[in-house]
């Protein structure tokens, strides 16, 4: 029987709502299973046939998709608490248009959303929240892709790193904040090489703008 009792120390935007007695019957009618990955292992594959959505419960999820010549582009990440696989499978055509990777040591709860998309005969006001909250789920997922869109779309990699730093300040409600990327995922996801990644960091710390000590970022009033 698999243990659910790691979700008690993750919050999980989509059980928002439902108690924990609540979550137990619910389990009965939409059969999770909890599997673990390590470091670079593939989840979902692009082009795979979607029939289970998933929810990190610790680790990274990155979202990847290979281009024509088969280079790798970093589209976004996941961390615990956060749904993925979902867009893919409301659509008609269930196939995934990316690779989900483990970005460390990572373990997912699994959930069909045909089960959570067509409730049981007893019509469970959870049930119904549980519905609810995926559909906030996904227009989440939209404002994700919206910012990464902002990110990248400025001008030069200098404004890429301060908006990125700007959004994750305004979430985390403070001007010092933890990113889950490394260097090179975090350039990837910039659209940019590490080294000039790296030259523009230390430029900006020698300009006063931003402080940084591995993962962790101060912006500056001034930035």
């Amino acid at each position: 029987m698999t243990d659910f009792s790691v979700m008690d120390s993750v919050n999980i935007p989509l059980f928002e709502g439902i108690s924990r007695e609540e979550r137990g019957m619910l389990f009965g009618h939409i059969m999770p299973t909890v599997r673990e990955f390590d470091k670079d292992e593939i989840i979902i594959m692009e082009e795979e046939q979607i029939r289970y959505v998933g929810i990190v419960l610790s680790g990274r999820v990155n979202m990847v998709r290979e281009d024509l010549w088969g280079e790798s582009v970093f589209i976004s990440y996941m961390k615990p608490g956060e749904l993925f696989g979902e867009t893919f499978h409301i659509m008609r055509q269930k196939q995934s248009g990316v690779t989900f990777q483990a970005a460390e040591k990572t373990r997912v709860l699994f959930l069909s959303l045909d089960n959570i998309m067509h409730p049981c005969s007893h019509h469970c006001a959870f049930h119904v929240r549980l519905a609810d909250n995926l559909y906030d789920q996904l227009g989440r997922r939209n404002v994700q892709f919206i910012e990464k869109i902002e990110v990248i779309s400025k001008p030069d990699l200098r404004s890429k790193i301060l908006a990125y730093l700007e959004i994750q300040a305004e979430k985390q409600g403070s001007s010092t904040v933890n990113i889950p990327l490394n260097r090179e995922e975090m350039a990837e996801y910039l659209c940019a090489n590490r080294s000039a990644l790296s030259r523009e960091l230390a430029a900006l710390r020698k300009e006063g703008l931003i402080d940084f000590q591995k993962n962790r970022f101060t912006l500056r009033k001034s930035a």
